[in-house]
């Protein structure tokens, strides 16, 4: 679930994402990996940064994660191959990332 909210500290538009750790087990953990240095520097890292991941009162497995508002990959569309290709180029960048990163 994804909600639109607006920062109080700058007025700055910010997309709220729930996250359940007990159904999405390291999606904060790697989330606040790839939001810090090194990694949110490295030219290979095209995740979206997280400002802030909140622990919902009385929910120990439930946080929200405060990030930008981006658009979705989709907007706008693809209109070269060219395009295409450099998003799935993108895409293994962080994967391959991922996979020096963690041993799961």
């Amino acid at each position: 679930p994804l909600l639109d909210a607006t920062r109080i500290s700058d007025g700055m538009i910010v997309k709220l994402k729930k996250v359940v750790d007990t159904t999405h087990r390291y999606e904060l953990e790697i989330n606040r990996l790839f939001s810090s240095e090194p990694y949110v520097s490295h030219p290979r890292n095209h995740c979206a940064p997280i400002y802030d991941a909140l622990d919902v009162p009385g929910e120990d497995h439930v946080h929200v994660i405060v990030m930008p508002l981006l658009r979705p990959f989709t907007r706008p569309p693809f209109e070269t191959v060219g395009e295409a290709i450099d998003f799935f180029h993108q895409i293994f960048e962080v994967s391959s990332m991922v996979e020096d990163s963690f041993s799961f």
